[in-house]
C-alpha cells in the first residue's frame, strides 16, 4: 500500500525544492569572509533573505494546482495568495533575525575553543537545515490553507517517503483533523493528503514504510537492534517511543540502558509490573524494575526465545 501518486509526487517535488534552496545558502555563506563573519554576512543577508523568499513562493505555489489535480471538484471559498505566505517562518518570525542565527551558532563555537574551519562548517549546516525547513513549513502551510478553503475537505493524512526519521516513520497514514498543527522536526519533507466525506488515500501505516526500506534504509532509522526486534514481534510504536526516554541504570551489577517511557500503571510495560513506587518530582507511581532497551535486551538474552520473553515483559511486543 502505499499514498496517493499524486501527493508522492507533490511531497518529492517540495523536498527537492527545500534541499535546493538550502545548497544554494550554503553556497552564499562560503562567500562570507571567516576573518569578520558577521559584517560579511550582513552584506550576503539581503541575497540570503530573497532566495529563501523565492523558495517559499515556489512552495507556496505549488499547493493550489496540486490540490486541483487531486481533487478537481472541490470548489474552494477563496485562493491561495502564496505572496502573503512568503517571507517570515511558519510561526510567523521575520526571516532577517533567523537568518543571522548561523553567525552566532559559529561564533558561539568559536568561543568555546573549536577551530574556526569546524565552526564556520557548523555554521553552514545550520543555515542549510534552517533554509529547508523555512521553505518546508511555507509549503506545507500553503496545503492546509487550500484544504481549509475547500469546504469538501474534512482532515488529511500524512505522507511519509522515504528516506525519513524513525519518529516521521511512525506517524505514517495518521488522519489528522484541519485544525491539528503538523508535527515537524527540522528539516522534515513530511506532507499531507486530503480527505473527503467520498475521498479517502489508501490506508498506509508505519509497519508499510518498515517493509518498503531495504536493510541499511532500516538500520539507519531505527538502529540494529530495534530492527531486530521488530523482526521478532515488537510493535514498532513501542520500540520507537521508548527512546524519547532512554537513560542508563545500575542494574545486576552494571549499567544498563533503560527507558522511562511507558512504565507507569497505565503503559504497557508497567502494566505487566508487580510493584511500584513514587519517587520525588514524579506525578504518578512508576514501575521499580527498569524497562529494559532493545539493545539491553539482545545483550542480555541466551537466545533468541530468551530475547522474545524479554520482549513482551518489557512491553515491546503487545
Amino acid at each position: 500500500m502505499s499514498p496517493p501518486p499524486g501527493a508522492v509526487e507533490h511531497q518529492r517535488q517540495r523536498a527537492e525544492l527545500s534541499r535546493a534552496t538550502g545548497r544554494a545558502a550554503r553556497t552564499l555563506w562560503a562567500q562570507a569572509d571567516p576573518e569578520d563573519l558577521e559584517r560579511s554576512w550582513l552584506a550576503l543577508l539581503a541575497r540570503v533573505i530573497a532566495l529563501v523568499t523565492a523558495g517559499q513562493l515556489t512552495a507556496a505555489r505549488q499547493a493550489q494546482p496540486w490540490l486541483q489535480r487531486t481533487l478537481p471538484g472541490e470548489l474552494a471559498q477563496g485562493e491561495i495568495q502564496p505572496e502573503r505566505l512568503a517571507g517570515v517562518s511558519g510561526d510567523g518570525r521575520d526571516l532577517a533575525g533567523l537568518l543571522m542565527e548561523p553567525v552566532y551558532v559559529t561564533l558561539n563555537r568559536i568561543s568555546r575553543g573549536f577551530t574556526q574551519a569546524l565552526s564556520i562548517a557548523s555554521g553552514a549546516a545550520f543555515l542549510e537545515m534552517l533554509a529547508r525547513t523555512l521553505v518546508a513549513d511555507i509549503g506545507r502551510a500553503a496545503d492546509l490553507v487550500g484544504m481549509i478553503a475547500r469546504p469538501g475537505i474534512t482532515s488529511y493524512v500524512r505522507v511519509v517517503e522515504l528516506p525519513a526519521c524513525a519518529r516521521c516513520i511512525l506517524l505514517a497514514g495518521r488522519e489528522y483533523g484541519l485544525s491539528a498543527g503538523f508535527e515537524r522536526h527540522p528539516q522534515c519533507d513530511c506532507t499531507m493528503a486530503p480527505v473527503t466525506r467520498t475521498y479517502r488515500p489508501e490506508p498506509v501505516d508505519a509497519m508499510d514504510v518498515f517493509r518498503q526500506m531495504n536493510p541499511a534504509q532500516q538500520h539507519k532509522a531505527f538502529g540494529a537492534a530495534a530492527v531486530k526486534a521488530i523482526g521478532d514481534g515488537a510493535d514498532i510504536a513501542q520500540v520507537v517511543n521508548a527512546r524519547r526516554g532512554m537513560t542508563t541504570a545500575t542494574r545486576y551489577g552494571r549499567e544498563v540502558q533503560v527507558t522511562t517511557e511507558g512504565i507507569t500503571r497505565r503503559g504497557i510495560a508497567g502494566s505487566r509490573r508487580a510493584k511500584f513506587e513514587r519517587r520525588p518530582g514524579n506525578r504518578y507511581s512508576t514501575a521499580k524494575a527498569p524497562r529494559l532497551m532493545p539493545e539491553e535486551i539482545y545483550r542480555l538474552a541466551d537466545d533468541r526465545e530468551h530475547a522474545i520473553r524479554l520482549l513482551r515483559r518489557n512491553g515491546y511486543i503487545v
